[in-house]
């Protein structure tokens, strides 16, 4: 299917690709991976989705946006808000690897205990 039918999963740059008509071009890393798990684990820790009821034209315009930022109010847990926000970072080489995720301190300090690679 179409990937913009779900554009709360797709990160802003794909929006914007999508928007000029480049959406088949673009080229998915895991960047864009850690956009999907920032706002699925936005969803577990709320339960409520990030863009409530609006459409997927709606949600996609917002991503569009320059001045988008993603609001983390209602994430209460202060490691799991860091954690969701470095996956919702704008700049997509600032979103960390699965390594860098699965080392944040939300899951050294919450049970997983040590992992080795």
């Amino acid at each position: 299917g179409n990937p913009i039918d779900s554009p709360e999963a797709c990160p802003p740059e794909f929006a914007k690709a999508f928007m000029e008509g480049e959406g088949s071009e673009f080229v998915l890393d895991y960047s864009y991976d850690m956009w999907s798990l920032g706002m699925m684990l936005y969803e577990l820790s709320t339960g409520k989705a990030y863009f409530g009821k609006k459409s997927p034209s709606q949600v996609t315009k917002l991503l569009c946006s320059d001045d988008f930022q993603a609001e983390l109010g209602d994430v209460t847990d202060a490691k799991l808000k860091d954690l969701i926000g470095k996956c919702l970072e704008l700049d997509p080489r600032k979103r960390p690897d699965i390594t860098g995720f699965l080392l944040h301190p939300y899951f050294i300090t919450t049970g997983i205990g040590p992992i080795s690679f």
